[in-house]
C-alpha cells in the first residue's frame, strides 16, 4: 500500500512540473513581430509568440 501511495505522489509531482509547459502549448501562439531587441537575424521571441520557450525569467513574471 505504501508503494502505491509513493507512486501516486510521484505521478502527481511530475504532473505539476509538466503543467507550465503544457499550458504554453495549449495557448494560441501569435506570429513573431520583430522589435528593437531583434538584431542581425537573431530574434528575441516574446511570451505567447511562436518560437518562444519559457525560461526562468518568464516564470518569474507569471508569479
Amino acid at each position: 500500500m505504501k508503494a502505491v501511495k509513493t507512486i501516486v505522489a510521484g505521478l502527481f509531482i511530475v504532473g505539476l512540473m509538466a503543467s507550465p509547459a503544457m499550458a504554453q502549448q495549449k495557448e494560441k501562439l501569435k506570429e513573431h513581430k520583430c522589435t528593437a531587441a531583434c538584431k542581425n537575424g537573431k530574434h528575441v521571441y516574446a511570451h505567447g509568440e511562436k518560437g518562444h520557450v519559457c525560461g526562468p525569467e518568464c516564470k518569474k513574471k507569471k508569479m
